[in-house]
């Protein structure tokens, strides 16, 4: 697990502890944008986490919430490492621009939860499997997909570094049947996903396309969880326009649990791997 979080979950847990204490003190987010002289827009988007808060703003609520002492040094040192520089900003121009955030929180969660019904997750994907899915846009710049590769080789360290997440990848099968890119592309996807298995803290599990339906059948989605209380669980989900992020715990109970349904329905490591090695020889 990590020691240090990284910026974007400390930026996570500083606007929830303020949202928090501005509800404690019984003020509106009114309040609190005339003491600031801002828009109350700006103080929602601080609570959600969507901005950097600056320090200058966070004394100024501490002193509206009667926040003083030990606390307030806290989480006024919260501030200043959640506005840390990370190295995925580095990549913010060729990704979406909530993308930050998602890449934050993977290098911050302590685990990972992953279930997919049509690709292998970013995670586990070769150069040349995430350069068929990321050059397949026919109006996609070959050097902004350079960058992008990049980006995933930086992301895939996470699962090799001293104090990698505990990580479950659940696939189905389709994602394993596919061939996206040439026959050698994908034979080569697969036997990375067979040695990235191996590891320790990863565990790969296959669900069989006769399976039949289960709660999360043809959703993907990701739950990262993290190893500090005031951290938690959230659930990303990715779409064509527009990168989600699910934080109502009860929503988020909801995705825990298909996830745990379609953990125990999908065959067990060694199968999953029997079938992923046969689906290799198909294609060889």
């Amino acid at each position: 697990m990590v020691d240090e979080p990284s910026p974007a979950v400390q930026r996570r847990r500083l606007a929830l502890e303020l949202r928090r204490l501005r509800t404690e003190a019984g003020k509106t987010i009114y309040d609190v944008a005339d003491r600031l002289e801002c828009s109350a827009g700006k103080v929602s988007r601080i609570e959600m986490g969507v901005v950097g808060a600056r320090i200058q703003d966070v004394r100024e609520m501490l002193d509206l919430y009667g926040v003083r002492g030990e606390r307030r040094d806290q989480l006024l040192d919260l501030v200043r490492r959640s506005r840390r520089r990370a190295w995925w900003q580095d990549y913010a121009s060729v990704v979406p621009p909530d993308s930050a955030k998602l890449y934050g929180l993977e290098a911050g969660a302590a685990t990972i939860d992953d279930h997919c019904v049509a690709l292998v997750p970013g995670l586990l994907q070769t150069d040349a499997y995430a350069r068929a899915v990321i050059g397949s846009p026919l109006d996609e710049k070959p050097d902004k997909v350079d960058r992008r590769i990049e980006l995933r080789q930086r992301r895939r360290e996470l699962l090799e570094r001293a104090d990698p997440p505990v990580a479950r990848f659940v696939l189905h099968q389709a994602v394993v049947d596919a061939q996206i890119g040439s026959r050698a592309v994908m034979v080569e996807q697969l036997r990375h996903l067979a040695l990235i298995a191996e590891r320790p803290n990863v565990t790969l599990r296959v669900i069989r396309a006769d399976a039949g339906a289960y709660t999360a059948v043809g959703q993907s989605f990701t739950a990262f969880g993290f190893a500090h209380e005031a951290d938690p669980k959230i659930v990303f989900v990715e779409q064509l326009t527009r990168n989600t992020f699910i934080e109502d715990l009860g929503e988020v109970e909801i995705y825990a649990k298909a996830f745990e349904s379609a953990f125990e329905l999908a065959e067990s490591p060694e199968r999953s791997l029997e079938l992923i090695l046969r689906r290799t020889e198909a294609l060889s």
